[in-house]
């Protein structure tokens, strides 16, 4: 049986996201570089082509690596995870300030919380291969799972970054489901997560005010102006580089949080389309490549990865538009942040090197440099 070289096709449709993403974040950003930082227009365009820089040195990298050490290790490559997120937390502690990220020389280094994402995720797919036929059981989800799991959501909320707690959750909920775990653990675990997310938005005010900004109970001019930087794009938009709303601070963060609405403005609602279109396109290609995973862990690693990259674009574009309350969250390869574009690129990696093994499996002839 013959199958198609995804991974090929994977990487020519993350080369045409970031190749069509940078132009727009170079555009969202140049007006904010100039005005805000007394920069250059280039300013952030640079550092992200760094990222980008790096990122593709990650991605052949990975290919070098059997991802099944990464299921050997997943206890191991967890606990570091969360030694790097409680760094930060352990270096504030006699401060007021709880710190998410780690810095050098005044410039941010890491996001910790994406590393921790990836670690979380990690341990899931492999939790699911080590036990998938009693999952079920009390006692492996409380001895096996649950403590590893709440301690990463934990720590990722306390930093305090809830809108990624939320979001990592419904990643490890859905692989849960896909996995098997019946109705009487789902009511559980949603009952649980629930009352969680209550608690942290009592814990924190600045989550309750982006609720009630939300709710339209206070205003926010910043979603209010993401709507109107949008209709003001129109279906065809006003032209690359012709935003208005990005001048005067009128959308403060446009070349991160809220990038898709100088998008909108500048190439309107078909612009909009073709970014939902070609992420689509790349949704479905994880899909494919987790489908044709020769083993489970390969499938819900996969799986993890690539739900875990549309879910941030859904959700970006759902608080744009004030569907959801504003949560920060990027777009992947097309946000301006360092964090995240190496993250996002080392999950294309991985994708890319488990459908090779997939390819492989069924071509022995397929040369992988694996040892």
């Amino acid at each position: 049986m013959h199958k198609t070289n995804n991974h090929i096709i994977l990487f020519i449709t993350v080369l045409a996201i970031i190749f069509f993403g940078t132009f727009l974040m170079y555009s969202a950003s140049s007006s904010f570089a100039y005005f805000k930082f007394n920069k250059s227009d280039t300013f952030f365009l640079e550092k992200h082509l760094f990222w980008i820089f790096i990122g593709f040195i990650l991605i052949i990298s990975i290919q070098l690596i059997n991802p099944q050490l990464l299921n050997k290790f997943s206890y191991y490559f967890l606990y570091f995870s969360w030694a790097i997120m409680l760094l930060p937390i352990i270096s504030n502690l006699d401060t007021d300030s709880i710190d998410r990220w780690i810095r050098y020389g005044g410039q941010t280094i890491l996001t910790t919380s994406d590393l921790g994402k990836l670690g979380i995720i990690i341990f899931t797919a492999s939790f699911i291969d080590k036990h998938y036929k009693n999952i079920n059981e009390s006692r492996t989800l409380i001895y096996h799972y649950i403590p590893y799991a709440f301690i990463s959501l934990a720590i990722i909320a306390y930093q305090p970054d809830l809108s990624t707690m939320i979001v990592l959750a419904s990643i490890l909920f859905s692989l849960l489901f896909v996995a098997g775990l019946n109705k009487n653990n789902i009511f559980i675990l949603f009952g649980l997560g629930v009352f969680g997310i209550i608690a942290l938005i009592l814990r924190f005010p600045y989550q309750l005010q982006r609720l009630k900004f939300w709710l339209g109970i206070e205003q926010s001019n910043q979603s209010s102006n993401s709507i109107l930087a949008l209709a003001n794009g129109g279906i065809s938009g006003n032209g690359f580089g012709e935003s208005t709303f990005k001048y005067n601070g009128f959308i403060p963060e446009g070349q991160t949080d809220f990038v898709l609405a100088i998008i909108g403005e500048e190439l309107g609602f078909i612009g909009i389309i073709f970014i939902f279109i070609i992420y689509i396109f790349l949704f479905l290609q994880g899909l494919k490549i987790s489908r044709e995973s020769t083993n489970r862990f390969y499938l819900f690693l996969s799986l993890g990865l690539t739900i875990n990259i549309f879910f941030y674009l859904l959700i970006n574009s759902a608080y744009v538009v004030q569907i959801l309350p504003t949560t920060g969250l990027p777009i992947p390869f097309i946000s301006y942040g360092g964090s995240q574009t190496i993250f996002s690129m080392i999950s294309i990696g991985l994708l890319m090197n488990i459908s090779r093994e997939n390819h492989s499996s069924l071509n022995p002839n397929f040369y992988h440099g694996r040892k």
